[in-house]
């Protein structure tokens, strides 16, 4: 059985739907056909996703809550002109579903690609039950089977949970980034605290190392915590997961080759940020970018991050690797010696070599002349 499609996207997360949006937005989907394929049939709230925009919030309806200040250290810092913003995954799935529904050029099915294939202009994706064709194939899948372990020499991994108090509360004006207060056990440890409301919230711990937090690990940290500040509380929601740390993913060129038809999105895209792991936006952007392109008929553009942001990234991720217990000494320097907005403004990629030559020099300069050292050897 084979069935004839304009765009194909594999998977309904940010990547798939950002993109699925943006074709809508941008009016591609008035006479062409999309084809959404996800094997996982009700995803509901899978994840939690974190970002910082200066964007008026109101265009990201889906944004749960969100924080004009964040506590460094003990202390609520501005964050102007960001704003700090965390949603559900199942908030920002139905949102984009509900744009999306009612328009019969969109189609879902619930199945696991199995390959996909270019040949000439038209791209073959086969699935468990059917063979499609379409102009274009956006993929998001995984690694092939044995890369992951030459090429992630870092995991981000995090346990959280979502606690509602019986009793009691918590000031809910700011958002808690890196508290550093827990053992390191050799690895970079912090928490997140994001006070959702007076009486609820996420309460995480992440970790960066070769080595993945398990769950068990991660709530016997939790569950200390919470303990040393006398919470008294019920854990309504579980998260436990890991994303790659890796420069792999970088992409060198800008834009996809010309004729091109199978197009990679997401994480292995290079949509995270190496060495945070945020990425939520930079998918909107890439699905933004593909869309006008397709609209205007032009080369399809890859996520391309300038040459000396890759640079930086490279040098701390060779400290983490070889020194990962460097990583709580690093952050703190950062956060205790810059204005947050500065910070977030240089995570973001958007400062200028002065500022950046102004952040570097506070921080501990012997550490990244090794780690340039080891990075020009490797």
């Amino acid at each position: 059985m084979q069935k004839q499609y304009d765009y194909i996207i594999q998977g309904a997360g940010a990547s798939g739907l950002w993109l699925a949006y943006w074709m809508q937005e941008l009016g591609l989907l008035k006479s062409h056909h999309l084809l959404v394929i996800e094997g996982i049939e009700t995803k509901g709230n899978d994840r939690t996703w974190c970002f910082w925009t200066p964007e008026n919030v109101k265009e990201f309806p889906f944004v749960n809550r969100h924080w004009s200040s964040l506590m460094i250290r003990g202390n609520a810092q501005r964050i102007d002109p960001f704003q700090y913003c965390h949603a559900r995954s199942e908030s920002f799935y139905g949102w984009v579903k509900a744009k999306l529904a009612g328009n019969a050029h969109v189609h879902w099915s619930s199945e696991w690609v199995r390959a996909a294939t270019q040949e000439g202009s038209q791209v073959s994706v086969v699935t468990d039950a059917c063979r499609y064709q379409s102009q274009y194939f956006f993929r998001s899948g995984q690694m092939d089977e044995g890369q992951e372990n030459t090429t992630i020499a870092l995991w981000q991994s995090f346990v959280g949970w979502r606690i509602k108090f019986r009793q009691g509360g918590w000031d809910d004006g700011a958002a808690t980034l890196m508290d550093f207060s827990i053992p390191q056990a050799g690895t970079t440890r912090f928490l997140y605290v994001l006070p959702i409301s007076e009486t609820e919230g996420l309460v995480e711990v992440t970790q960066f190392h070769s080595e993945k937090l398990a769950r068990s690990e991660g709530e016997a940290i939790l569950e200390h915590v919470c303990a040393e500040r006398n919470w008294n509380y019920d854990i309504e929601e579980v998260e436990c997961d890991a994303i790659p740390m890796s420069s792999f993913f970088n992409q060198k060129q800008s834009h996809n080759t010309s004729g091109n038809r199978i197009i990679s999105i997401g994480v292995y895209a290079g949509a995270l940020k190496p060495t945070t792991g945020y990425g939520f936006l930079a998918m909107r952007e890439h699905g933004r970018s593909l869309a006008l392109a397709l609209q205007q008929k032009q080369l399809l553009p890859k996520i391309f991050r300038k040459a000396r942001f890759r640079f930086y990234d490279a040098l701390l991720l060779q400290m983490l690797t070889h020194t990962p217990y460097r990583g709580k000494a690093i952050f703190e320097r950062l956060f205790s010696k810059q204005p947050a907005h500065r910070v977030l403004k240089f995570l973001d990629e958007k400062t200028s070599i002065w500022e950046e030559i102004r952040i570097f020099s506070r921080l501990q300069v012997s550490w990244f002349l090794k780690a340039l050292v080891t990075h020009v050897r490797s």
